[in-house]
């Protein structure tokens, strides 16, 4: 499966238009309809992070299936993930939180998704809230 098929299908699975994709993530309809038409093989990394997390994937994994050269470089709490293009020119350099990836990528890729998300900052506390909550609630079980 090439990448526009890819990123169609992911679309397709959040049951978003192309039009309304593109107003979620702040590009053009057009660019969303070139990348999926295979018209724009490897798109900018600003339009990739744009729209991962409207489609439930992270950046990261969104460089890779274009086709961006993924290096990673450990440092002590964190790590940093270097893409490249064909040429070995670095395009964008991503740093992540090393103990949150390694004990749970998921948990990980879901807050990102959270915080880059369009949502409200009254909606955004809801969730820090109820997360709060949920986590003392089950903190205080344990002891």
């Amino acid at each position: 499966m090439g990448f526009g098929a890819y990123i169609k299908n992911l679309r397709k699975e959040k049951g978003l238009s192309q039009r309304r994709l593109a107003e979620m993530a702040k590009v053009s309809n057009t660019e969303i309809s070139r990348i999926e038409s295979g018209e724009r093989q490897k798109p900018s990394p600003l339009i990739l992070k744009a729209i991962a997390p409207h489609l439930g994937v992270s950046y990261s994994e969104l460089m890779k299936k274009a086709g961006y050269l993924e290096e990673v470089i450990e440092h002590k709490c964190y790590f940093e993930s270097v893409f490249r293009d064909e040429n070995g020119k670095v395009i964008d350099i991503e740093q992540r939180a090393k103990e949150m990836y390694q004990k749970d990528s998921d948990w990980a890729n879901l807050a990102y998704r959270v915080s880059t998300s369009e949502l409200t900052e009254d909606e955004m506390e809801l969730i820090k809230a109820q997360t709060q909550a949920l986590l003392e609630q089950f903190l205080k079980k344990k002891k």
